[in-house]
């Protein structure tokens, strides 16, 4: 079961790589503010759309995202 905290987290850390604010980025991915916001604080789980259009916005791979959404359940199950 993915855990929308997770993802949630790993969406705050390619964020905060690129050094962009929510703002920002969910402008570049064409969403709305508040929207992204309850992604990154769990409160959503994107969908593989979300995921495509916020991997364009940050320059990255949707699979890469999504394998480091995998990494950080597996280290949260360890």
């Amino acid at each position: 079961m993915v855990k929308p905290e997770i993802v949630g987290c790993v969406l705050v850390e390619y964020r905060e790589r690129k050094g962009l604010t929510q703002d920002v980025l969910s402008g570049l991915a064409g969403l709305d503010r508040t929207h992204y916001s309850k992604l990154e604080r769990g409160l959503r789980s994107p969908t593989l759309d979300t995921l495509f259009k916020i991997g364009q916005a940050l320059d990255v791979p949707p699979h890469v995202i999504l394998k480091s959404i995998e990494d950080a359940h597996r280290k949260a199950e360890n």
